[in-house]
């Protein structure tokens, strides 16, 4: 650590709007790996080799030992780097009583975990202080199983540092350094130091968007700019006490976490088949296809948890008093997040490692989602999902962009209260990320796998283990509307297999 404090130089990094309306969250993954080569504690991910690597990585990323702060006049949010007054992400190696076994036969349950602080860690955590606390950039957990049998990485960076993408760049470079490391310890004169290059600098990101305006869908322009009292207050609150606000409707919010199997061979035939009624030129991706599918799956399972709810008897009383206005069925907004430096035709944007991921909404009617998920209901679904995305140019961009940083506060708020609304369903694709890639010096993870999430509106589709395939659903929904989903046959007979965290 002593070395990484030689290189970080004093700076100041301002934040972009797509920085700001995520920051209350975390990007949190669990890295699973099995010693089944039975290699000794200094051979299979070394704790000195680790750390160091880390420092190392860090060198490279020097944001993640910022200050959050925020302006007094616009609560427009910067990062302080101060090389005499750093906040150091937290960065800890302990040992866990349970074997690796264990931990594989529980489905790779983080909640069985006999360990402090990996179990609650939604969004980035605050340091003592009700005031003047500090917001944690990051923490870092090494877990070793018994009879070094294997690891656990668990890695979590706050949302406004980065993205999915710029969060496995972190990890591949980590762990590029420290297989770098082993080799040169063990050869004389191994592979030159691997050069990486990363930016963290926003002006990136505003640079290439669009000055047109164009009009958005009044439903996009709500989410990101739901302004009213409590988010004018929310705008007036330090970043460490916006995230406590964060913490306390995290905790408040009931939700249930599950994970589902689905194999790549199921997923590619349900693509064909509703590829075959998709207009002539168009071809549909998984993301189209499943996202279509989401809304009307979890759009059911919603209605009947909502419909159940107000049938109760105090409830049915509150909806009659209000000429039966409350609790009618409503639209559903699907957002599917993109990973938009693909789209801008530069070469550098790969390089970026602040926020590029731009969330394509797609409202679907309540006669959409009451449909029977059949390959035609589907091709017309997926339709409006393709389009949705490719529309995301960079006009699109430079709207959503302009939107959220005129208030970023307000856009913060917005995007909490998005997590709660019973309409709205969060799609976070990680499988076009380089997960699997982690390679320490000992393999590949067995597993991967989503940190659960604070609020009950979002899955997170993950890539399963390269030995077993396809892709691994992450759900965080409310109790109700799980029960919903798991009952509900046609998702059933599309997956292999599911679990609940609890």
């Amino acid at each position: 650590m002593d070395l990484f404090k030689e290189t970080v130089d004093s700076q100041t990094i301002w934040l972009d709007g797509t920085d700001a309306g995520v920051y209350l969250l975390s990007v949190s993954v669990c890295y699973w790996f099995e010693n089944s080569a039975n290699e000794s504690p200094e051979d299979f991910m070394p704790a000195n080799v680790m750390k160091r690597a880390f420092y190392k990585t860090m060198e490279e990323f020097p944001i993640l030992a910022g200050q959050l702060k925020a302006t007094s006049s616009s609560s427009r949010l910067y990062v302080e780097i101060d090389k005499d007054n750093l906040n150091m992400p937290s960065y800890t190696d302990c040992y866990c009583s349970l074997d690796y076994a264990a931990m594989r036969k529980s489905g790779f349950n983080i909640l069985k975990l006999p360990i402090d602080g990996l179990s609650r860690e939604y969004g980035p955590p605050v340091s003592s202080g009700l005031i003047r606390g500090k917001v944690e950039p990051a923490h870092f957990r090494i877990v070793r199983f018994k009879n070094n049998s294997g690891v656990l990485v668990f890695a979590s960076i706050a949302h406004y540092i980065t993205d999915g993408y710029g969060y496995s760049q972190f990890m591949n470079r980590w762990a590029e350094i420290a297989r770098w490391m082993q080799q040169h310890a063990k050869e004389d004169a191994g592979e030159p130091f691997p050069a990486r290059k990363y930016n963290h600098d926003r002006s990136f990101h505003r640079s290439y968007r669009s000055s047109k305006i164009i009009d958005l869908e009044p439903a996009v322009v709500r989410n990101l700019t739901a302004e009213s009292a409590f988010s004018r207050a929310f705008a007036w609150l330090s970043p460490a006490m916006r995230a406590r606000v964060l913490r306390a409707v995290s905790y408040a919010t009931p939700r249930s976490s599950s994970f589902f199997h689905v194999s790549s061979a199921k997923m590619e035939a349900l693509r064909t088949k509703v590829q075959a009624h998709a207009p002539e030129g168009t071809r549909y991706t998984i993301n189209d296809v499943i996202t279509a599918y989401l809304a009307i799956v979890v759009g059911q399972a919603k209605e009947k948890a909502a419909t159940d709810w107000w049938s109760r008897p105090v409830p049915r009383m509150i909806r009659r008093m209000s000429g039966n206005r409350l609790g009618n069925p409503t639209d559903l907004i699907a957002a599917a997040n993109i990973n938009i430096r693909p789209r801008i035709d530069d070469p550098s944007a790969g390089e970026y490692v602040g926020n590029m991921v731009v969330g394509g909404s797609t409202v679907f009617s309540r006669n959409e989602i009451q449909q029977s998920p059949t390959k035609e209901a589907l091709a017309a679904m997926a339709l409006k999902v393709h389009r949705a995305i490719l529309a995301v140019d960079k006009q699109y961009i430079g709207q959503v962009g302009h939107l959220v940083s005129r208030h970023p506060a307000v856009s913060a708020w917005a995007m909490l209260q998005y997590a709660r609304k019973k309409n709205k369903l969060g799609i976070s694709n990680q499988f076009r990320f380089p997960h699997y890639g982690v390679d320490f010096g000992s393999g590949i993870p067995a597993m991967v796998r989503q940190a659960p999430h604070p609020f009950a509106n979002s899955v997170f589709i993950m890539p399963d283990s390269p030995k077993t395939g396809g892709y691994l659903f992450e759900f965080n929904l409310a109790p109700d509307v799980e029960a919903n989903l798991i009952a509900n046959n046609d998702w059933m007979q599309l997956v292999d297999g599911y679990g609940r965290y609890q």
